[in-house]
């Protein structure tokens, strides 16, 4: 399983919000790319990189040009980049890929245009990760702004059927909250999609990191690590040691 450090973006520097509310909004003094280069050195494999401007539909040049430097670095560091935040073209997909993330994650477009979705699953087989955004038993798009009319378990079998990466499960109601993740929903998300699952909001500490080991593929941390609660190489340790 691999621990992935999140890098959240707006307005071109490092942030995390609140249960996905922009208007709870912590800044970091960290630049994106430095993040980067930091949780690198800490042994972190993959790293989750998102375009909080572009995910609502606002995009940002100060934004979209911190995650492609990041992008560079995490590839000169030997790092997978999984890029995500308005990828809803196969356009956008093409040029995150070209520009050196080794995965893009869709969210909105995978709900509201399924058939564009699929096609870009398709058209780059193992390197497109669906995100399903969940609070309250809905599924959230456009930056987890919107909830979506439909049974989850009914579109986790339709994208089962598509040549993805994977899902990232998110309880959005957890995310940068530090009250522990949705182990309960990780588990329900597993069996309806039948693939391999990260899972992302909520985790605290190392403890966090070795539950989700049971039924995860990967865990995504973002307000853990940045704020030092959650050391990134000691995690990464942990679970080296149980295999």
């Amino acid at each position: 399983m691999h621990v992935i450090p999140a890098v959240d973006v707006r307005g071109g520097r490092t942030v995390r919000l609140r249960q996905g509310d922009y208007a709870r909004e912590t800044m970091y003094d960290a630049e994106p790319s430095e993040l980067v280069r930091s949780h690198a050195g800490s042994g972190a494999r993959r790293i989750h990189i998102v375009d909080l401007d572009a995910a609502r539909g606002k995009p940002d040049a100060d934004s979209r040009d911190a995650v492609r430097r990041a992008v560079e670095v995490a590839a000169e560091a030997g790092c997978e980049a999984q890029v995500g935040g308005g990828v809803r073209t196969a356009k956008d997909a093409r040029n995150w890929l070209d520009a050196g993330a080794v995965r893009v994650v869709l969210g909105s477009v995978a709900v509201a245009d399924p058939e564009v979705a699929r096609r870009i699953c398709e058209a780059h087989p193992g390197r497109v990760l669906l995100a399903l955004d969940i609070r309250d038993g809905a599924v959230l798009t456009e930056g987890w702004t919107r909830s979506a009319a439909g049974d989850v378990g009914t579109l986790l079998a339709a994208w089962s059927e598509w040549r993805s990466d994977g899902v990232v499960y998110t309880n959005t109601a957890r995310d940068g909250m530090l009250g522990g993740p949705d182990l309960d929903g990780l588990q329900r998300c597993r069996a309806a999609f039948g693939g391999p699952v990260t899972l992302s909001g909520g985790v605290r500490d190392v403890a966090d990191v070795v539950a989700a080991a049971a039924g995860a593929d990967g865990v995504i941390a973002g307000r853990a690590v940045l704020e030092g609660k959650l050391d990134l190489r000691s995690a990464i340790e942990s679970l080296a040691v149980r295999r």
